[in-house]
C-alpha cells in the first residue's frame, strides 16, 4: 500500500519492509523525539536540507566539524551515514566519521550542492507521514494525540519546513550533511548495503 513509483526524478519501489525497518531504526535511537522532530527527520528525507542550507566551503565545513566533535552525540557516531527520512532520496553523512575515514571535504560539499537538484514530491511526503503514524506504538514515548496536536499547530497541507525542537538539538545535535542517496554510493560503493564485499572486486 505504501510503495511508491517516482517517475519525476528516477524509478524506485520503497517496500513497506524498508520504510518500516528505516523508521524503526530511527525510534529506537531516538526515543525522546517529538512529532515536529519526527516531521523534520522525514521532511528533510523529502525535501532535503532547507532554506537553512548547509556548509558550502572547506572553512565553515570544517567549522561544522569541529562542532560536532564537541558534541557528545555526534562526536559518538560511528557510522559513516544514516537514511535521512524513508523516501531513500537523501542520507545523513555524520561528520565525525566522514571526515575520520579520511573521505574528501571537497566531495562532501559538491555532493550536499547536488541537493538543489532533485525536485521533492509533496503527495509522497504526505503518503510518508501516514505511513509512519503507523509505526507508533504504545511503548513509546511519543502518542498519536501529539502527532494530531502538531498536525493542527501548523499548515500541514502546505508541508511547511519545520525546525527540530531545541530539546532535541540539546540531545543529538547537528553533526550531519544531508546528500542525495545514490550520488553518494556511486561515489563510495563500498558503502552501499545493495553489495556485497564480492561484487566490490
Amino acid at each position: 500500500m505504501w510503495d511508491y513509483l517516482d517517475q519525476n526524478e528516477f524509478t524506485r519501489i520503497v517496500p513497506y519492509e524498508v520504510k518500516s525497518r528505516i523508521a524503526r531504526a530511527y525510534f529506537d535511537t531516538h526515543a525522546s523525539l517529538r512529532p515536529a522532530d519526527m516531521y523534520r527527520w522525514l521532511w528533510e528525507g523529502e525535501f532535503g536540507p532547507g532554506k537553512g542550507g548547509q556548509s558550502s566551503n572547506v572553512d565553515s565545513l570544517n567549522q561544522d566539524i569541529r562542532l560536532a566533535r564537541i558534541h557528545p552525540a555526534t562526536s559518538a557516531k560511528k557510522q559513516v551515514y544514516e537514511e535521512s527520512g524513508t523516501a531513500q532520496k537523501f542520507l545523513m553523512i555524520n561528520l565525525v566519521p566522514y571526515s575520520d575515514s579520511g573521505c574528501p571535504l571537497m566531495r562532501l560539499l559538491s555532493m550536499a550542492d547536488r541537493c538543489r537538484d532533485i525536485r521533492p514530491n509533496p503527495l509522497r511526503f504526505k503518503q510518508d507521514w501516514e505511513f509512519i503514524k503507523t509505526e507508533i506504538s504504545a511503548d513509546m514515548r511519543i502518542t498519536l494525540d501529539e502527532i494530531r496536536g502538531f498536525e493542527n499547530s501548523i499548515p500541514f497541507h502546505q508541508v511547511p519546513e519545520v525546525a527540530y525542537t531545541e530539546n532535541y538539538l540539546q540531545e543529538f545535535g547537528h553533526g550531519y550533511i544531508i546528500v542525495p542517496r545514490d550520488l553518494f554510493f556511486s561515489y563510495f560503493p563500498e558503502y552501499d548495503p545493495g553489495l556485497s564485499s564480492e561484487a566490490l572486486w
